[in-house]
C-alpha cells in the first residue's frame, strides 16, 4: 500500500531553471506525491515559473521565494513548513524514478520507528553511475531488511523522519555548503537514531554543472570536513585523523596543481576552526570506534 501521503518532497532550487523545469514536472507526475519547492533567490527566471507551476498545480506544489541564497540553511526554513510525518528532500536536479521507489522508501521507514533516514541510490540518469556507488562497504551494520548503517544523508535523494529531524538543530549552517548531510547525520545518531541506505530505492540525479564550482566546493568540503572532525570526536581521534585527511587531500595536487590553493585554505580554515566547533555532546571513544567506516570513507574520497 502506497504512503506518499505521508511524504512531502522537498526541493531546494538556485539559478537551475531547465533543471528545476525536468525535477518539479517529474515530480508532479508521481500521484500522491506532494511537492515543496524552496527557491534560493534564483534570478534565472526559476521564480517565476515557480510561481506558473504553482498556479496550475495548487493542491499538489506549492513554493516559498527567497530574495537571497543562504545556503543550507535554507533547508532548515524548509523543515519548518513540513506538515507530514516525512520528507523526501531532493536537489533542483533530481528526482525519483518511480513512484514504486518512494514506496520503497516509506515501506523500510515504517518497519522500524528507530530509523531516522533512509538514504536511496543517487544515480545518473544517463550514464546510471551512482553518487552513493560503493557506500555500503563503509556501513556500521547491515544488510538488515536490505539496510545498511551508514553515515549518509543525501540531499538529492533520502527519506527523513520529521519526528526525529525536529530534535536536532538542523543542518548546521556554518558549513553552508558541503559535509552538513554528515553533520545532520551525526545528530541523529548521538540522540539513538538509524541512519541508513537502501540501494534497491533509485533516484535519478542529473549532477547539473549549473552553478557547480569543484575548486570551491574542495575548498568548502575541506574544511567541513575538519569541523566535523572537532565538533564530534575525541581529539585522540580527531588529531591523527586529520593528518591523514590533509596528507590524503594533498597527495591529488600532483596531478592538477588547481587544487593547491583551495586545498590548503580548506586545511588552514579547518584547523583554525577547531576551538569554535568544540561542543560537549560528543561520540565516547566506543562510539567512534563503531563508526570507523566513516573515517575509513572519508580518508578514501
Amino acid at each position: 500500500m502506497s504512503g506518499r501521503a505521508d511524504i512531502t518532497a522537498g526541493v531546494l532550487s538556485f539559478n537551475r531553471l531547465a533543471d528545476l523545469q525536468h525535477t518539479v514536472s517529474s515530480v508532479l507526475a508521481i500521484d500522491g506525491l506532494r511537492l515543496l519547492v524552496f527557491d534560493n533567490g534564483s534570478t534565472d527566471g526559476s521564480a517565476e515559473f515557480l510561481r506558473d507551476a504553482a498556479a496550475a498545480h495548487p493542491e499538489q506544489l506549492r513554493v516559498i521565494l527567497r530574495e537571497e541564497n543562504i545556503g543550507i540553511a535554507a533547508r532548515n526554513e524548509m523543515f519548518a513548513e513540513i506538515d507530514t510525518p516525512y520528507l523526501l528532500t531532493l536537489d533542483d536536479d533530481s528526482w525519483p524514478r518511480s513512484g514504486e521507489d518512494v514506496d520503497a522508501l516509506h515501506a523500510a521507514m515504517e518497519r522500524d520507528e528507530s530509523i531516522a533516514s533512509v538514504c536511496a541510490s543517487c544515480i545518473h540518469p544517463e550514464t546510471h553511475v551512482a553518487e552513493t556507488m560503493g557506500i555500503e562497504r563503509f556501513a556500521s551494520d547491515g544488510p538488515r531488511d536490505g539496510l545498511f548503517d551508514v553515515v549518509n544523508i543525501a540531499a538529492g535523494g533520502t527519506l527523513l523522519r520529521m519526528e526525529a529531524v525536529r530534535q536536532t538543530d538542523g543542518y548546521g549552517e556554518e558549513f553552508f555548503w558541503g559535509r552538513e548531510e554528515n553533520d545532520l547525520a551525526f545528530q541523529l545518531l548521538l540522540r539513538g537514531w538509524r541512519v541508513t541506505f537502501l540501494p534497491e530505492a533509485v533516484i535519478w540525479h542529473s549532477l547539473s554543472g549549473t552553478g557547480r564550482d569543484p575548486y570551491r566546493r574542495l575548498q568548502n568540503v575541506t574544511r567541513n570536513s575538519f569541523w566535523l572532525l572537532w565538533k564530534y570526536f575525541p581529539l585522540p581521534v580527531a588529531q591523527p585523523v586529520s593528518v591523514l585527511f590533509a596528507a590524503r587531500r594533498l597527495l591529488p595536487v600532483v596531478r592538477d596543481i588547481r587544487r593547491l590553493r583551495p586545498v590548503l585554505r580548506g586545511i588552514a580554515a579547518g584547523y583554525g576552526g577547531i576551538r569554535a566547533r568544540r561542543q560537549s555532546e560528543r561520540f565516547s571513544i566506543r562510539r567512534t570506534i563503531a563508526l570507523r567506516g566513516w573515517f575509513l570513507k572519508l580518508l578514501y574520497e
